[in-house]
């Protein structure tokens, strides 16, 4: 679990449970490639620190510190923005928030058992409340793979008095069933003080869609 002391300026959250659509799902089984704002411009809303907000087209490959391409019309100008320049943006009907310093599950923890920092990075809310839920994706490079991976992770944040708190769970890593459960650890710290949300997810076992949980968390929300 990993504690920020930033204090972000909010994109006002959507008050009501969003649902997690089968866009969520589809997005998670191509490791977020199949976002439309992944590979080329899409119409969209951007949101500056300052709650200034830009309608026009952006383009953003979802990953850590990855700077989001926004011009105002198809020809226009192109400006990069950082995940920390912005409170976030808007595509169709998903919403990201840009946040800051927490810890995710990939290519370290599936091979040395060692979680990965992000600094800066935009994350998709899934639903907010007494706990946010983010889907997030973090970039690395895979030993076994030879390959640069996308690591999905769920990321769970709620505030405190000196800032915002996290936990993360990996969706969909290739590693063995104990270093699922050793994640799961985090999520027990998290969720203290919340007994029947702990129990779900120590019932929680890697071949079940860990949608449920997250829709467990929705319902105390």
């Amino acid at each position: 679990m990993a504690l920020s002391s930033n204090k972000r300026p909010g994109m006002q959250f959507i008050k009501k449970p969003l649902l997690i659509t089968l866009t969520v799902f589809l997005c998670i089984a191509v490791y977020g490639q199949d976002y439309p704002f992944a590979k080329d411009f899409t119409i969209g809303r951007i949101t500056l620190r300052d709650g200034t907000q830009k309608l026009g087209y952006m383009k953003w490959f979802p990953a850590q510190e990855e700077k989001l391409i926004f011009r105002e019309n198809s020809d226009g100008e192109k400006r990069k923005y950082k995940p920390e320049e912005l409170q976030g943006f808007t595509s169709d009907t998903m919403k990201f928030i840009s946040l800051s310093n927490f810890e995710v599950y990939a290519a370290d923890y599936a091979l040395l058992g060692n979680k990965s920092n992000v600094k800066h990075s935009f994350g998709q809310l899934l639903d907010s409340g007494k706990f946010n839920i983010y889907l997030v994706y973090f970039s690395a490079y895979n030993a076994l793979s030879g390959s640069m991976l996308s690591y999905p992770n769920i990321l769970f944040e709620k505030k405190s008095d000196s800032g915002f708190l996290y936990a993360a769970y990996p969706v969909d890593i290739r590693m063995t069933d104990k270093k699922y459960e050793k994640a799961k650890e985090g999520l027990y710290l998290f969720f203290n003080g919340y007994p029947e949300i702990v129990e779900k997810i120590r019932l929680y076992k890697k071949q079940d869609s860990f949608f449920g949980v997250i829709d467990f968390i929705k319902n105390l929300n």
